[in-house]
């Protein structure tokens, strides 16, 4: 049966223009319709012998709910989620600049938004955040479990390979300013691997980043990407995000199985406009090719990555099934970063019923919450109107 719920504002910081929204008398930008998408495996999926934890949540969680694919008819961007929240509120929202705006109550300022993020997010939580390496830091001093690493000049390739062999293990390695999984390599073993990951890294560089731009190399923790949204001292929903996979025929080739799952997807509004198109160049970093045929009931993920911007990444709520030990980690993370109190935590997680092994991986104030409102399954979780109560608590004291 679908379902109806109404929309609040959001600004996306994947740069995709959102879907057209339908004024509704309620006065919020948008309503969209949650239905369920029919669908069926040929051949299911089956755990292979090396199953790790992103694969079983696959096969176990993700697969069984294959029809329960959510149809979203409109969606609404970041910053208008949060205007309709303000207004839900009572309180006035007024445009300062294009960027800037301010939140009153009774006419009393009571705090105010730049760009997509608002005033629980001081300007050296933003520091902080802008910088993986320094972000790491404020954790170990907190204590917050993260795996260990070091930020690295992108000339010093050398030194990377060898804190790469006195970590002895696989290796991430990423971009110290990147955001949104943008040149991200996990699993990294040898010095072969290694180079293409630097690669990928310089190639993913920002157009703003100063000359202080480094590279982390980090220990590689195996586990679910989960990314939970904080505000203040509780978890306002958190979503385990799924790399772009398909499970195999052995008779399709990967190219033809990546086309009939976008092509499933295209009901969906929020996820219609961020699927990638899959070639050999996509397909590159984990070793497939759009011609590989994968045996019947193989899971083969077409990226590294659960990149939910544009790689076909799906987002998957499981606020309800969080333990405590992992609200209680992820709100240790957001409490690590002064002025922080409110932000998205990027955790990876090997078992998401204890939290045992978990580590905390990021903290992102600019966090798309767009994803916790769509989520391609599970219930929509309203985190914009949790980020406007904290505002009014704030203001209360």
């Amino acid at each position: 049966m679908a379902s109806k719920t109404t929309a609040s504002p959001d600004s996306p910081t994947d740069g995709l223009d959102a879907a057209p929204a339908v004024a509704t008398h309620e006065g919020d930008v948008g309503i969209d319709d949650a239905g369920s998408s029919s669908a069926t495996r040929q051949v299911p999926a089956v755990l292979s012998d090396s199953a790790d934890a992103v694969e079983r949540f696959i096969v176990d969680q993700l697969e069984p709910r294959l029809d329960q694919l959510q149809t979203w008819n409109g969606t609404s961007p970041h910053d208008q989620l949060l205007a309709a929240a303000a207004k839900r509120k009572k309180i006035t929202v007024k445009k300062i600049s294009d960027a800037n705006q301010l939140l009153f109550l009774s006419g009393v300022v009571i705090g105010g938004m730049d760009a997509i993020i608002t005033s629980l997010v001081s300007h050296q939580a933003r520091r902080v955040s802008r910088s993986k390496q320094m972000t790491k830091k404020y954790l170990q001093a907190s204590e917050v479990p993260t795996p260990k690493g070091r930020a690295i000049s992108p000339t010093e390739f050398s030194r990377a390979v060898k804190y790469m062999k006195a970590l002895g293990g696989p290796v991430a390695v990423k971009p110290s300013s990147g955001r949104a999984g943008k040149g991200i390599s996990t699993a990294v073993r040898t010095e072969g691997e290694l180079r293409q990951a630097w690669q990928r890294a310089m190639a993913s560089r920002s157009a703003t980043s100063d000359s202080k731009y480094q590279m982390i190399v980090e220990e590689h923790h195996p586990g679910v990407d989960l990314r939970v949204y904080v505000v203040g001292e509780q978890v306002a929903g958190a979503i385990v995000r799924v790399p772009f996979y398909v499970v195999g025929d052995g008779v399709s080739t990967v190219g033809e199985l990546a086309e009939t799952e976008i092509a499933r997807r295209q009901d969906n509004a929020y996820l219609r406009p961020r699927q990638p198109k899959v070639t050999d160049d996509f397909l590159a970093p984990v070793g497939l090719s759009t011609t590989d045929v994968p045996a019947a009931g193989q899971v083969r993920r077409l990226t590294e990555i659960a990149d939910t911007s544009r790689g076909g990444g799906l987002a998957v709520d499981v606020t309800d099934e969080l333990p405590d030990a992992l609200r209680d980690l992820a709100v240790d993370g957001l409490w690590s970063v002064p002025g922080l109190s409110a932000a998205a935590v990027d955790l990876l997680v090997p078992d998401l019923e204890t939290g045992e092994g978990a580590v905390v991986l990021d903290i992102n104030p600019y966090a798309n919450i767009m994803q916790f409102r769509y989520p391609a399954y599970g219930e929509p979780r309203m985190v914009h109107d949790a980020i406007m109560e904290q505002i009014l608590h704030r203001a209360s004291r």
